[in-house]
């Protein structure tokens, strides 16, 4: 799995230092601290400072807000992958008869 600095994200998402340290003591995002010594940010954080730029900036969503909306989009897409490997496992149980 990749990590990523915060001069990285900030560099890749066009971000201020001061927005990751929003979404650092909102808990939006997290460091991995076991990825180095100063902590890196994993691929999920990435997105979510993506996704969070994006509510705040594009559609005026407060940190709060973001939290919420984030916490559900991540609920929907794991309901997601249930769906589906359920729907998986009654394709497979259908063709055994």
């Amino acid at each position: 799995m990749r990590f990523y600095s915060r001069i990285e994200i900030v560099e890749l998402l066009e971000v201020e230092p001061g927005f990751l340290d929003a979404l650092e003591r909102e808990e939006i995002i997290l460091s991995d601290a076991s990825s180095g010594a100063a902590g890196g940010f994993s691929e999920r954080m990435l997105e979510r400072v993506r996704v969070a730029y994006n509510l705040v900036h594009d559609l005026d969503v407060n940190l709060a807000g973001v939290a919420i909306i984030i916490q559900m989009r991540e609920d929907m897409s794991s309901l997601r992958h249930q769906i589906e490997g359920l729907l998986n496992e009654l394709k497979g149980s259908s063709t055994d008869r």
